[in-house]
């Protein structure tokens, strides 16, 4: 907008999105196929038309006679486009009519097929330097899902002993296998000092109190709480795999573990909770490190290099 652009968002919680958006943004509701495609119709013509989703992906190609445009396409997953038969047939027709696709890392750049075309890597908004002392525990705030293997975080948190040093595990998130999950916890030996806190609707104060953030899923292509982490300068232990070597791995000395190896990542986790010195430099180099290469207005800048035909930014 700063450069005078007209902008429309279509899709989204409504009450978030209302809470979110600058007031000069247009906002239409776009919860389904039908809807999407009716808010975009109704927009008129575009310059740009940028979805995030294969149901936008494809919605944008059907509006794409009365919106006209250039298509742009962000893959978030490394997923397949689309499900089922006719959308498998459509997604090549949806590929082939982008300008270009970009990818929210070179894990997902180099994972789908055809590779896209640009990477552009998630940004955030930076944050004040934490003053206040943090309390001892270890943070991970995920969806309670199969594919974010919360077991190997309590496995590893388990393993490091901080339990019995006074230490909590914080479990952020909802989803079915909560239930699994205290029961795994109690199981381990962990059940008191865990605690399953649901969904935060304001996470940033997490992010200010804790001491470690602990990500233990195996394929994340860019995860957005890692670099909020990184930008309240938490440290960070996560799996060794998809796009984490990419953020927390751009930092020297980082602790990265092998996919599923709780009792490698529940020796980052003790040897961070003995060393105030260690953990501390080592979150000042995360957020730096935010600062420079995740920043939300560089990550603006980029995207609008990729529109304007230039390069973006890579790894």
């Amino acid at each position: 907008m700063d450069r005078g652009h007209d902008l429309a968002v279509v899709g989204g919680e409504p009450e978030e999105m209302q809470r979110l958006l600058h007031p000069a943004v247009r906002w239409a509701p776009g919860a389904s196929f039908t809807e999407a495609l009716r808010s975009l119709a109704g927009g008129g013509r575009r310059d740009v038309v940028h979805s995030h989703i294969s149901k936008a992906d494809f919605a944008a190609l059907a509006a794409a006679p009365l919106t006209g445009g250039r298509r742009f396409a962000t893959r978030h997953l490394t997923a397949p486009r689309g499900h089922g038969r006719a959308a498998q047939a459509l997604a090549p027709v949806v590929r082939r009519g982008l300008t270009a696709e970009i990818a929210v890392s070179e894990f997902v750049a180099r994972t789908v097929r055809p590779p896209s075309d640009t990477v552009l890597l998630n940004g955030v908004r930076p944050q004040d330097e934490v003053t206040a002392p943090r309390r001892r525990e270890v943070l991970m705030a995920h969806r309670l899902a199969p594919e974010k293997d919360t077991p190997t975080g309590l496995r590893a948190f388990a393993t490091s002993g901080l339990g019995d040093r006074g230490w909590q595990l914080v479990v952020a998130g909802r989803g079915d296998d909560r239930a699994a999950l205290e029961r795994q916890a109690a199981d381990l030996g962990i059940g008191g000092s865990t605690r399953f806190v649901g969904w935060l609707t304001e996470p940033a104060a997490a992010f200010r109190s804790s001491s470690v953030f602990l990500a233990p899923a195996p394929d994340e292509p860019c995860s957005l709480s890692i670099l909020e982490a990184m930008s309240h300068g938490l440290p960070v232990v996560a799996a060794a795999s998809g796009g984490n070597p990419e953020t927390v791995g751009s930092v020297v000395g980082s602790r990265l573990f092998p996919v599923g190896d709780d009792a490698a990542a529940g020796e980052h986790l003790r040897q961070l909770a003995e060393d105030d010195a260690a953990r501390e430099a080592y979150g000042d180099a995360l957020r730096t490190a935010q600062r420079v290469r995740f920043a939300l207005r560089g990550h603006v800048a980029d995207l609008v290099g990729v529109y304007e035909g230039r390069t973006a930014r890579s790894t």
